[in-house]
């Protein structure tokens, strides 16, 4: 699998994690929700692309500077060699 695609899995788990804890722990969410269908829908769809270009953002910056590299370079200390 793709390293991106890898990002994207992680990412929208992230996201679904994030809108539970806050459509749960808020008891005028819910109410929110059914009063203003368009603002939630926008709201939702606003944060996700804030948060996947965030995210995007984070990974190229990471691809740019070698920081990959050097991950990958590294020796899994659970093995020995």
């Amino acid at each position: 699998m793709r390293p991106v695609f890898k990002i994207i899995i992680v990412y929208e788990i992230v996201f679904f994690i994030f809108w539970n804890f806050l459509y749960y722990s808020n008891p005028g969410v819910e109410s929110w929700f059914k009063l203003e269908n368009l603002t939630a829908i926008y709201t939702v769809l606003s944060t996700m692309a804030l948060g996947f270009v965030f995210v995007y953002v984070v990974f190229i910056t990471m691809k740019i500077t070698g920081a990959f590299d050097k991950i990958k370079n590294l020796k899994d200390p659970r093995k020995n060699f």
